[in-house]
């Protein structure tokens, strides 16, 4: 009898074993479980809810008030460029019709410079010369001519040098003048307004 219940023992301790073993190898139940595809779409919905939350639609009439304001501003800034090369291109015309004359004139002074030397070689045993007279009388005429149109001469003698408008050639001391000054012109130059025809040569002072 002893043996008989021992042989017991063993068969129940067995079943038990038995029983955890076909538990653990029992294959789960996804019949209850959510599939992973699905979840992955509703937390992309509940994404797209979220930014239509945080973002909400802008007012169609504010839209199209700022596109409005935004087209009135571009035409504003097309006007101001234009009425900038309007008035650039203006300026332009003006300057090239006021100093229009300035390489004619150029041509001219030459011509001025010869007549001013003849009459000044001729200035002392010419006076009251026919000839002379006439060629003093047409510097005059030609003198008039470029003051008329604007062309005029430059002052430089006894005055202080200025190298906008004078160009040295040398220097000489004189102690009778301050330094820097104009002391002998040995060609004259012009203004065509307030441009610089040609610069007047100078001699200028200087310190003993």
């Amino acid at each position: 009898m002893i043996f008989k219940k021992k042989n017991s023992n063993m068969n129940e301790t067995t079943d038990a074993e038995q029983t955890a073993c076909d538990e653990m190898n029992e294959t789960p139940d996804t019949e209850n479980q959510e599939p992973v595809t699905d979840s992955v779409e509703g937390l992309e919905e509940a994404l797209e809810n979220a930014e239509k939350e945080e973002q909400p639609e802008m007012d169609p009439v504010k839209v199209l008030e700022k596109a409005l304001q935004d087209e009135k501003d571009r035409v504003l800034r097309l006007y101001a460029e234009l009425d900038n090369v309007r008035r650039r291109a203006s300026r332009e015309l003006l300057d090239e019709r006021k100093y229009s004359g300035m390489e004619i004139i150029r041509a001219i002074l030459p011509v001025m410079d010869n007549l001013q030397r003849a009459l000044e070689a001729a200035a002392q045993n010419s006076e009251g010369d026919p000839l002379f007279e006439g060629v003093k009388m047409i510097y005059q005429q030609m003198t008039d001519v470029l003051n008329k149109n604007h062309c005029t001469r430059i002052e430089a003698l006894n005055q202080p040098f200025d190298p906008n408008f004078h160009e040295a050639i040398s220097q000489m001391p004189n102690p009778d003048v301050d330094e820097n000054t104009v002391i002998y012109v040995t060609q004259e130059g012009y203004l065509l307004h307030d441009r610089v025809v040609r610069p007047t040569q100078v001699v200028v002072s200087k310190k003993p």
